[in-house]
């Protein structure tokens, strides 16, 4: 089924906007340079990972950001604009920094290595197997992102997961069961209530294929199903089913996050088993928003993934 007029016209104002389409929409040389400067401005990925730990850093160290001014003899709004991405620093301004706010050895050296990778639009970050939930980048973008839109062929979205499907899932790509296991599911559980305090909106695009749960446990399959069925009725949780046979879709196996924010480059996360992908280029970005593009075009609408998701569960029971 498609989309109705209006969610069509909400899913092309959003996803094709000539912030990201810029091979689609003609500009002029003048619209060209006032374009390139506002980008120019906006603070990147790894900025903003920059800035959070030194926020973090310096608040575990118990100081105040008018202290950390003071000790630095720096202004006030350029701490409070480092911390929070906005600011571009010389060399040897993050180590200054770090060792004021009292940071380990080994945080120094790692936030200054960060600090010396070339900030050229493709972030890489290594994580535990199937995991991401812990990475400073991860949390940043999870927490400080005005809009998220995403695409999961694979599995529910880890924003839409209750605790045995996670569980489940993680013990599938190889974490075993144990005091890790459990400290996995809780840092993952615990980020979902940030999600649904915040406006939003956060767009899901859930293919069919991932209600087929693996378990054979009625009641897990159950209990998640419930989840989005509730998840759904949020305003700002706007997740769309995506039938199994959309011919469109069906090679599309790849998972994308598209995260944006007025101050913020865009950035599309890409989540490996053990890695995680961070783009920011504008092609890369436009490419993916055009394949959500093409994804949304073929998802049921909110109200039709409502009624699926409430005809499923009756299934459920009735078994």
């Amino acid at each position: 089924m498609r989309h109705n007029t209006w969610d069509s016209w909400c899913v092309t104002r959003r996803l094709f906007n000539p912030r990201f389409q810029y091979d689609v929409r003609h500009y002029t040389p003048e619209q060209e340079l006032v374009k390139s400067k506002k980008m120019s401005q906006l603070s990147t990925a790894k900025q903003r990972e920059l800035g959070a730990e030194l926020r973090r850093i310096r608040t575990r160290a118990g100081y105040l950001a008018t202290d950390m001014s003071r000790m630095l003899g720096w202004p006030a709004s350029t701490i409070s604009r480092l911390e929070s991405g906005l600011r571009n620093y010389q060399a040897g301004d993050i180590a200054i920094y770090l060792a004021r706010a009292r940071a380990t050895p080994g945080e120094l050296d790692e936030l200054v290595a960060l600090d010396r990778r070339p900030d050229d639009g493709y972030q890489v970050r290594g994580h535990p197997a199937g995991f991401p939930d812990d990475l400073p980048l991860v949390k940043v973008l999870d927490t400080g992102s005005q809009s998220v839109t995403a695409y999961a062929p694979v599995e529910i979205p880890r924003q839409l997961q209750i605790e045995p499907y996670t569980r489940e899932t993680l013990a599938r790509v190889g974490h075993e069961s144990g005091d890790a296991l459990d400290t996995t599911v809780h840092t993952r559980l615990a980020s979902q209530p940030t999600s649904l305090r915040m406006p939003g909106p956060f767009t899901f695009y859930v293919h069919q294929n991932t209600l087929d749960l693996p378990s054979q446990d009625p009641s897990l399959v159950h209990e998640q199903v419930l989840h989005l069925l509730l998840v759904s009725s949020l305003p700002n949780f706007r997740i769309h089913l995506v039938p199994s046979e959309s011919a469109v879709v069906a090679d599309i196996r790849t998972g994308a996050t598209i995260y944006e924010h007025d101050q913020h480059r865009p950035v599309l996360h890409l989540q490996q088993l053990t890695t995680s992908l961070f783009l920011e280029n504008d092609r890369d970005v436009s490419f993916y928003t055009g394949l959500v593009a093409r994804i949304a075009d073929k998802a049921l609408t909110r109200q039709q993934t409502r009624e699926w998701l409430t005809e499923h569960l009756a299934n459920i029971e009735q078994r």
